[in-house]
């Protein structure tokens, strides 16, 4: 594991005029709605990132200005919503289920891999916070990823950091729509002291910015989605990636500690972190044009251009 510098600022060799047009491809028979961001570029097929929104998030909420600056690069982008969330189908409504998400992730690589403009060997995975996770778990298993960059990702939920009640809660939620009860629900983020998913870091406040931006976002998701997030495990391979890691930390973040991450991409091959002195979201809010710069070096140098 290498901990790189910081830079300054990213110097690209040339700066591409881009389109962005809404796409739909197929993830286990259900219909996924993206956004596909294109280079104008005439050098012939362009490498390409996907990536997914993090815990109950859409589309539209912080992944714009990366797809932007890497469209601008010259490398095209695919940001789209999971089943059950935002512009694309799937029931329930709000559901999460991580594995299919994941899923997700790989048929978006397929559909990438179709056309004929991008470059099916030069293929790259970014996510934040939750889809930080999926993203290594792909990198683990498909051998189509060149490069992954992820920040603040999740890697695994301690439960014993858990309180108690909802642990209890969450567990019972997801027996009770298994039997075919009606879902409950339970915000995605609250206030410190609310019963909510994510209360700290500064949830609250960073994603009623966000979601001034995101007109399908909704604040909940069913709380058996909280029992599926215990029992998901993207970082039991990451051992078995042998491309290109780079991940962004945050110091302070109690929601993806520093640490637990640490220890998570220490089997990488093949991997560099840096850490900044910040919160979860709170990260965007001072450093979003750093993670972005740090986005675009990555996989410009990854994938030659």
């Amino acid at each position: 594991m290498v901990v790189v510098a910081r830079p300054s600022s990213v110097i690209a060799a040339r700066e591409y005029a881009m389109t962005m047009t809404t796409v739909n491809f197929d993830s286990d028979g259900v219909r996924l709605a993206g956004d596909l961001y294109l280079p104008d570029t005439a050098s012939g097929p362009v490498p390409a990132v996907t990536m997914g929104p993090g815990f109950g998030g859409v589309k539209e909420i912080l992944f714009p200005p990366y797809c932007e600056a890497l469209a601008k690069a010259g490398i095209a982008v695919l940001s789209f919503d999971y089943a059950n969330f935002g512009a694309s189908d799937g029931e329930p409504r709000q559901h999460m289920d991580l594995d299919a998400q994941q899923r997700g992730y790989r048929h978006a690589l397929d559909y990438l891999a179709s056309r004929d403009d991008i470059d099916a060997d030069r293929l790259g995975v970014f996510g934040s916070s939750m889809s930080g996770g999926h993203a290594l778990g792909l990198a683990s298993s498909d051998r189509r990823v060149r490069s992954t960059v992820v920040l603040i990702p999740f890697t695994g939920l301690d439960l014993s950091a858990q309180p108690a009640e909802l642990v209890t809660a969450m567990e019972e939620a997801a027996k009770k729509m298994a039997a075919g009860e009606k879902p409950q629900m339970i915000a995605s983020v609250g206030h410190p002291g609310d019963f909510a998913a994510m209360t700290t870091d500064g949830a609250w406040d960073w994603h009623e910015r966000q979601a001034a931006n995101a007109p399908s976002y909704r604040n909940e998701v069913t709380l058996a989605s909280l029992w599926n997030l215990a029992n998901y495990h993207p970082g039991e391979h990451l051992a078995d990636i042998t491309t290109p890691v780079h991940a962004v930390l945050a110091t302070d973040d109690a929601i993806t500690p520093a640490a637990a991450a640490r220890e998570a991409l220490s089997p990488i091959a093949d991997v560099d972190i840096v850490e900044i002195p910040q919160t979860h979201f709170e990260l965007f809010d001072d450093h979003l044009q750093e993670t972005i710069d740090l986005t675009t070096r990555w996989f410009t140098t990854d994938f030659g251009l």
